[in-house]
């Protein structure tokens, strides 16, 4: 029996934003694929269901690498491990940093700590945003209003 491989080497990390934002969004890997199998995204491309569950593993273990680099932004900026392009790093960091309309609305007037994650975990039922998604806001806005350096 024969197989076929194709195999891709490149040097520019690839970036789907579409997985980027369900990332973002604290959806799990087999979640993030379902959501990509509804959207018709197997039709549009052709490709299986296998391929599909291991593109979006393979963009959330570069998003989780990523992630360290995304806390201090300048790191992103003049790391060197992963070739992306100077206007792909100022979406991807944008993107890190934007708040979720219904996440904003929860926390205005609330005093937020590090140690806040119970009223994070508060927020996640009733703006129907990820617990994931809800702690890096929180942790993001953190920042923002104790102006730390990103």
């Amino acid at each position: 029996m024969t197989s076929e491989l194709d195999i891709f080497v490149g040097n520019t990390t690839l970036i789907d934003e579409d997985v980027y934002r369900l990332w973002l969004d604290g959806y799990s890997v087999s979640d993030a694929v379902a959501l990509r199998v509804r959207s018709g995204i197997l039709e549009q491309t052709g490709a299986t269901a296998a391929v599909l569950q291991s593109d979006t593993m393979d963009h959330y273990r570069t998003f989780h690498m990523l992630e360290r680099l995304l806390h201090a932004p300048p790191k992103l900026l003049h790391q060197l491990i992963f070739q992306i392009p100077p206007s792909r790093q100022a979406l991807l960091i944008e993107r890190y940093y934007a708040f979720d309309e219904a996440f904003v609305r929860e926390v205005l007037g609330k005093k937020l700590s590090k140690g806040t994650k119970k009223d994070l975990d508060d927020i996640s039922p009733k703006t129907g945003i990820t617990l994931k998604s809800c702690r890096r806001q929180g942790l993001c806005s953190h920042r923002f209003l104790c102006q730390q350096p990103l």
